[in-house]
């Protein structure tokens, strides 16, 4: 019993210098997000707990999509205008493309991430991905690219693809917000949200999002979005029962 005790201070000893050091590093920093805190109270070691919910616009303002125009390479991005899709909102006020996670719950799982040029559009415009994921960037065009990724007002990355099947790998170990823009077409927009935790979703074309896996504790539940900034809730999770969440943005 008393190593089983020790085992346990142990353990505390090392979350709370965990928590410390991730609080003094800051690394929570996302572009236009403040500074993230660990607030993370984890019970028993279950996996049955799952948040979800929806993220709905209730605001009166009227939301508009600036419209850029198509200014080369026609023949494959199109002619006219690109509609820069910021706000993707359903009739019934669902919010697409909102990052919604659970902050500081443990250590993300490292994946790879496929971001897509086609058309001269990026395909997601926004990927939630694990700190320490790689992100691979891939031209599905015959013209040339030139991925250029901004995190914190720094370039950590640029990627030059000249020809239709480039693949290039980067692995992004920073949380935060990464904004990914073509050099050669001003149009070209995504976002790739570098997460410190392995519980995180984007919200599809009705709002909806859904976290599973949490062990039962007392959590903060962040949301990010493009347009609306960012949000926080205090949640709840129980052992075998869904909790149920609504993000309301202005």
């Amino acid at each position: 019993m008393k190593e089983v005790k020790a085992a346990l201070v142990a353990t505390l000893l090392s979350l709370s210098a965990t928590a410390m050091s991730v609080e003094e590093k800051g690394h929570y920093k996302f572009r236009y997000v403040k500074h993230f805190q660990s607030s993370v109270t984890l019970a028993k070691a279950t996996s049955s707990g799952i948040v979800e919910g929806k993220v709905v616009y209730v605001g009166k303002r009227k939301l508009e999509n600036r419209k850029k125009l198509i200014t080369k390479d026609k023949e494959v991005c199109g002619t006219g205008y690109k509609i820069d899709e910021v706000y993707v909102v359903s009739d019934e006020g669902g919010v697409k493309n909102a990052v919604v996670f659970i902050e500081g719950a443990g250590n993300p799982p490292k994946e790879t991430v496929k971001l897509v040029q086609e058309k001269c559009e990026f395909h997601p415009r926004v990927i939630a991905m694990g700190a320490g994921s790689t992100l691979e960037v891939v031209n599905n065009d015959t013209v040339k690219h030139e991925a250029n990724g901004v995190q914190d007002f720094e370039t950590i990355f640029q990627l030059s693809q000249h020809k239709k099947g480039m693949v290039d790998r980067v692995e992004l170990k920073k949380p935060g917000v990464v904004e990914v823009t073509c050099n050669i077409h001003g149009w070209m927009k995504a976002w790739a949200v570098v997460i410190d935790s392995p519980y995180y979703a984007v919200t599809d074309e009705k709002g909806s999002f859904k976290i599973s896996g949490l062990p039962p504790g007392n959590y903060k539940l962040r949301l990010w979005h493009e347009g609306f900034g960012e949000k926080a809730l205090n949640v709840k999770v129980e052992e075998g029962k869904p909790t149920s969440v609504v993000f309301e943005l202005r």
